[in-house]
């Protein structure tokens, strides 16, 4: 994963996709309505992936997806 450079600000409901859990549910994390600070980073390994880093002053999140917003993969939500 590079390195975070800075965030920006981002809208819940455009980056408030719905990740897989083990027990088969799957979970929006996000309020719509709040604003993030976050940032989308190219994986250095190449290929569709890409990670994504968001926090507020509850939590910090880690994840990846496709290029297009697809198949979500939750890496780490840890709330504060």
């Amino acid at each position: 994963m590079p390195k975070v450079e800075k965030l920006n600000a981002l809208v819940g409901r455009d980056i408030n996709l719905e990740y897989p859990l083990p027990n088969g549910m799957r979970v929006k994390f996000l309020d719509n309505q709040k604003t993030y600070l976050g940032n989308q980073l190219e994986c250095e390994f190449g290929g569709e992936r890409y990670f994504g880093v968001l926090a507020s002053m509850d939590f910090v999140m880690l994840c990846k997806y496709d290029a297009d917003l697809t198949n979500p993969e939750l890496i780490i939500y840890k709330k504060r």
